[in-house]
């Protein structure tokens, strides 16, 4: 019986604020809660589909749980019990912490808050204030994800003895004292490059962690998940050109999937500038090739150099 009644003041506590006010456009918010918006909030595109996200083994089930749990949210409330609403993601930028968290927002239907924290940090004096003006605009829309890049900005380790340690201390209080009471449908989303500079008391408050890794994927598998379905690869490329940037690019350079989609955005983009829906893997491998000159300095034999400047077939 203690265990049930410990549950039933777990769900009082977190259940305090439930409304949900569902809106398609920031437009569509009154006054007050606007000018919080306008303010802090980053406008981002979230129609993202799932299928587009990468994420390994590890990640796709743990986010399958997650997605499980917020489905039969209230039913774990009826019984006491919190499902998990917070999430802590860690690894290198460009490794699809964001990306991933748009396509969530996306698959539950609600509406995402992207926290501009290099605007909450403007004023030191109003950090905490910023928290909690954010939180409000949260809590009154229900249904929500809240998402702060670099967190470590603001949850840095308490043993930080910088001038700014004490104010920095006062939002992170903020933010403990928000996720204990926060609109239970809402969903805190935290990302990090620097998980060793966080807050441990922060790091705990988080009910699951997924890190980001780069790709472990062959190139070419990773090509054809970012390739609109519309589109057609053509397999134009020098053997011996594509054999060179592999290599290359597994030793020398670690590449995000950020970087990758935007080459073949770029490839995508040309082929229309063509008339065509023909994407050359040539030119996607061109266009590697040239961002790596920029990265890189090898050493190469000239007859590989000279490959490797002519991506297309002798």
């Amino acid at each position: 019986m203690q265990g049930v009644q410990y549950g039933l003041e777990r769900f009082s506590m977190f259940g305090i604020n439930n409304q949900i006010h569902k809106i398609k456009s920031p437009d569509e918010l009154p006054a007050e809660y606007r000018e919080i918006y306008d303010k802090m909030i980053m406008p981002v595109d979230t129609d993202i589909s799932f299928d587009r996200v990468i994420l390994s083994e590890e990640n796709r089930r743990k986010i399958d749980i997650f997605l499980k749990e917020t489905e039969y949210r209230d039913k774990l409330y009826e019984h006491g019990l919190e499902p998990m609403n917070r999430l802590l993601l860690y690894g290198a930028s460009g490794t699809g912490k964001t990306f991933m968290t748009k396509a969530l927002s996306k698959r539950l239907g609600y509406f995402m808050l992207y926290v501009d924290i290099s605007q909450a940090l403007a004023d030191g004096n109003t950090v905490a204030d910023n928290i909690h003006q954010i939180f409000k605009l949260a809590n009154y829309l229900g249904e929500c994800v809240i998402m702060m890049d670099e967190i470590d900005s603001i949850a840095w380790n308490r043993d930080n003895s910088s001038n700014d340690a004490a104010t920095i201390r006062r939002a992170t209080n903020v933010i403990f004292q928000h996720l204990d009471q926060m609109n239970h449908s809402n969903i805190f989303v935290s990302a990090t490059n620097m998980l060793h500079q966080l807050d441990p008391a922060f790091e705990r408050r988080f009910n699951m962690k997924m890190e980001f890794r780069r790709p472990d994927q062959d190139l070419m598998t990773v090509i054809h998940h970012f390739l609109k379905s519309e589109f057609t690869l053509i397999d134009d490329i020098n053997p011996r050109f594509k054999e060179i940037v592999e290599q290359r690019a597994k030793v020398n350079v670690k590449l995000s999937y950020y970087e990758i989609e935007e080459l073949v955005y770029r490839a995508m983009k040309s082929a229309i500038l063509r008339d065509s829906l023909d994407v050359s893997i040539a030119e996607i491998y061109g266009y590697l090739a040239e961002s790596m000159r920029y990265k890189v300095q090898f050493k190469t034999t000239k007859d590989d150099e000279r490959i490797f400047s002519n991506p297309y077939p002798v």
